[in-house]
C-alpha cells in the first residue's frame, strides 16, 4: 500500500501518454476538439471532485432508480427455459451503463432502454439459453442494419464494438495506421463522437428551455466549458461505459454465489419499502451498499494502473530511473490477507460499522481497494449507480449461477467471459 500511496502522490510520475493511437488520430482530425493535454487533465481532476459531492450524488437518485427499473423490466423478458438468462444480458448491461452515464453527464435520458427486448428464439428453446456451452453471438445490435437502429442503440453498438475490439488498448494493431483494425477504430470513434455531439445538442436545448431538474445540475455546472464540453463528454462515455457494465456483471456474479447475503439484502429492501409506506423515512440501505462495495473489492474492474516516472525517484528503497512504467496492481492489493482478513471471501459486513472488528474494512489502508484507480473521475459515483440496480434486482429476483466458474480476461478492464450461466428466480 505504501508503494501505491507514494506513486499516486508523487509529482515525479504521470499516466503514460499513448501517442499515435486511433483515438488521438480521430481527435486530431476533428475541429471540435480544441484542447491540449493539460486542459484535459485539469478538467478531469475538477470533474472527479464534483462527482464526489454527496449532494450532487443525491440529485441523481430518482433518475438512476428509474433506469434500473427499466433495465429490470427488460432483463426479466430474457428468461428462457428454467429461468436461465441468455447472452443478451451483456448487451442489456451496456444499454443500462450508457443510459446511466448519459443521465449523469447530460441530465437527460438517451433512450438506450427503449424499444422491444431482443429474444433470440420465439419459443424459447433450451438450446438457445446460456445453459449450453456452444452459443452463437446473441447480441441483437450487432446483427441489425445500422440504419435501422435508433441513435441511442447506435451509441450502444459503438460502445460494444470499442470494448469488444479493445480499441482503447495499446497493441501492435492499434498502433499501426495502415492496419484494418486501426482504420476501423478511427471510423468507430468518429461515429461515437458524432452521436455524442447529437445528444449534447439535444441536452443543451432542453436545459435552456425550462427549469433545471436535479439530474441536470452537473450539466449546468459544466456550461462554462463551452465548446470543450463535447470532447469531454465523448471521453466520459468512451472511458466509462465498458468499466461500469463489467462491474455490474461482476456484481451480479458475486451475488449469484451467495444466497444468504441476497436474502438479507432482500429483507432490507422489503423493510425499507414497508417503512416508507408507513410514513417512516429509512434513509440509505447499508447492507445493499456493503454488498456493492464488497463485490467491487473482490473483482475490481481495473486490475492495475500504470504510472510512468518522469524523473529518477526512490520508492520503498528501490531506485527507479526516469521513463519506467510502474504498475500498481489493485487487483492484488484488494485481496491482500494482511489488509482485509478472509480476503477472498464475500463478506459485506466488513463495510458496516457494526461489523466484526478483525475484518472491518476500516482496518485496511485507504489505497488497498481502488476498484477504478485513484484518479478516475467516476470513483465516487459508481456505487450510487450500482446500488439502485442491485436494489431493484434483489427486491424482485434471486440470482443463481448454474455452471462452471467463468474465465476472467484482462484487456482494458477485467471482464468475465461468456457463456454466462445466470438463472433468475422469483424472490420468495
Amino acid at each position: 500500500m505504501f508503494v501505491c500511496y507514494t506513486v499516486y502522490n508523487s509529482t515525479a510520475t504521470e499516466p503514460p501518454v499513448w501517442f499515435g493511437s486511433p483515438l488521438e488520430v480521430q481527435r486530431y482530425r476533428r475541429e471540435e476538439c480544441p484542447m491540449n493535454r493539460d486542459e484535459v487533465k485539469a478538467i478531469w481532476s475538477a470533474l472527479q471532485i464534483i462527482l464526489q459531492d454527496g449532494t450532487l450524488q443525491k440529485s441523481y437518485e430518482k433518475a438512476f432508480d428509474a433506469i434500473a427499473e427499466d433495465f429490470l423490466r427488460r432483463v426479466s423478458e430474457l428468461r428462457h427455459a428454467e429461468n436461465a438468462l441468455n447472452e443478451e444480458i451483456n448487451t442489456e448491461l451496456y444499454r443500462w451503463a450508457l443510459e446511466t452515464i448519459g443521465v449523469m453527464m447530460f441530465g437527460v435520458r438517451l433512450g438506450c432502454l427503449q424499444g422491444p427486448v431482443h429474444i433470440p428464439s420465439d419459443n424459447r428453446r433450451p438450446e438457445m439459453t446460456s445453459m449450453d456451452d456452444d452459443i452463437k453471438d446473441l447480441c441483437s445490435l450487432s446483427q441489425r442494419n445500422l440504419d435501422d437502429l435508433t441513435p441511442a442503440e447506435q451509441l450502444v453498438r459503438c460502445s460494444l464494438e470499442i470494448a469488444d475490439e479493445n480499441y482503447l488498448v495499446r497493441s501492435e494493431s492499434t498502433l499501426k495506421p495502415d492496419s484494418e483494425r486501426f482504420k476501423n477504430a478511427v471510423l468507430t470513434f468518429d461515429r461515437h463522437f458524432s452521436l455524442t455531439q447529437q445528444f449534447l445538442t439535444e441536452a443543451q436545448a432542453r436545459l435552456y428551455n425550462g427549469d433545471i431538474k436535479p439530474e441536470q445540475i452537473l450539466f449546468d455546472k459544466l456550461k462554462p466549458l463551452g465548446e470543450k464540453m463535447l470532447p469531454i463528454a465523448a471521453d466520459v462515455l468512451l472511458a466509462g461505459v465498458d468499466p461500469l457494465a463489467q462491474t455490474a456483471l461482476s456484481m451480479f456474479y458475486q451475488l449469484s454465489l451467495h444466497p444468504a447475503q441476497q436474502q438479507r439484502a432482500h429483507d432490507e429492501v422489503v423493510w425499507s419499502k414497508a417503512s416508507k409506506d408507513a410514513g417512516i423515512e429509512t434513509g440509505d440501505l447499508p447492507y445493499i451498499t456493503a454488498c456493492v462495495r464488497e463485490a467491487m473489492r473482490l473483482k475490481p474492474v481495473t486490475g492495475g494502473v500504470v504510472r510512468r516516472s518522469k524523473e529518477e525517484l526512490v520508492i520503498d528503497g528501490y531506485e527507479i530511473p526516469a521513463g519506467v512504467d510502474i504498475v500498481l496492481a489493485h487487483g492484488v492489493s484488494s485481496k491482500t490477507e494482511e489488509e482485509w482478513g478472509r480476503a477472498k471471501s464475500f463478506i459485506p459486513d466488513r463495510w458496516i460499522s457494526q461489523g466484526w472488528t478483525p475484518i472491518q474494512a476500516s482496518r485496511a489502508h485507504s489505497f488497498a481497494s481502488l476498484p477504478s484507480g485513484q484518479s478516475c473521475p467516476a470513483t465516487g459515483i459508481i456505487s450510487p449507480m450500482l446500488i439502485p440496480l442491485a436494489t431493484r434486482m434483489l427486491d424482485k429476483y434471486r440470482l443463481e449461477w448454474h455452471g462452471p466458474k467463468p474465465k476472467l480476461v484482462t484487456g482494458g478492464v477485467n471482464k468475465l467471459q461468456p457463456p454466462y450461466y445466470f438463472v433468475l428466480q422469483n424472490a420468495s
